[in-house]
């Protein structure tokens, strides 16, 4: 039998660990994923005392402890990814895969964004305050917040094209569009889903307006 082909020119296989990322973004998530799992242990020390369900099999309980379980778990992921990172990059000089991605970055005009972390923390900060206010339900709230997170991330283009097909309802602007309709869509099934999953399934109480 003959041997099994070689990688065509210009393959990238994936290796666990593969230096994709420069040092100061491996720093900035191994200070981010270690803030998100203290976050998480508080979570999970806050919530193991709470009593058992009446009226529901579940309780309080088990629905965050699992989701601060899954994210540690992601977390450690990164970690791993991330300090392999950092050993593989002793030497303070660039790879010439670090140049080349700093490169495309440059091509197709991607640039860090910091104010639009700080944006988005904020408007998750007010989204936990509505829902603890109890104003809206807990649907309508994700529905609202995740619309504008995810319209926000998009830029102005697709809101442009997307203002431009609701007044002129010309065709030729759908294709720019496309992305707020998914947003939309993207949006609504997720709060609203949700909260069917989490009040019919789990038997979860959440804020009904």
């Amino acid at each position: 039998m003959g041997s099994a082909p070689a990688n065509s020119a210009g393959a990238n296989p994936f290796v666990f660990g593969r230096p994709i990322v420069n040092p100061t973004i491996a720093k900035r998530d191994i200070g981010l994923m270690l803030f998100i799992i203290a976050v998480c242990v508080a979570v999970l020390i806050e919530s193991w005392d709470l009593p058992p369900g009446t009226f529901e099999p579940l309780g309080s309980g088990p629905v965050p402890q699992a989701i601060a379980f899954l994210i540690i778990g992601l977390c450690l992921i990164i970690l791993a990814r991330a300090a392999i990172a950092l050993a593989r990059h002793r030497v303070p000089q660039k790879t010439a895969e670090e140049l080349e991605m700093e490169a495309a970055d440059a091509a197709s005009g991607f640039h860090p964004r910091p104010w639009s972390a700080t944006a988005v923390l904020v408007m998750s900060g007010l989204y936990i305050v509505v829902l603890y206010l109890g104003v809206l339900g807990f649907g309508v709230v994700s529905t609202f917040f995740l619309l504008i997170v995810i319209l926000f991330l998009l830029g102005r283009p697709p809101l442009r094209a997307f203002a431009a097909w609701v007044t002129s309802f010309d065709r030729a602007h759908l294709p720019s569009a496309m992305p707020v309709f998914i947003a939309i869509g993207i949006s609504v099934a997720m709060g609203f889903g949700c909260e069917f999953v989490f009040t019919k399934i789990f038997y979860v109480d959440l804020p009904t307006g």
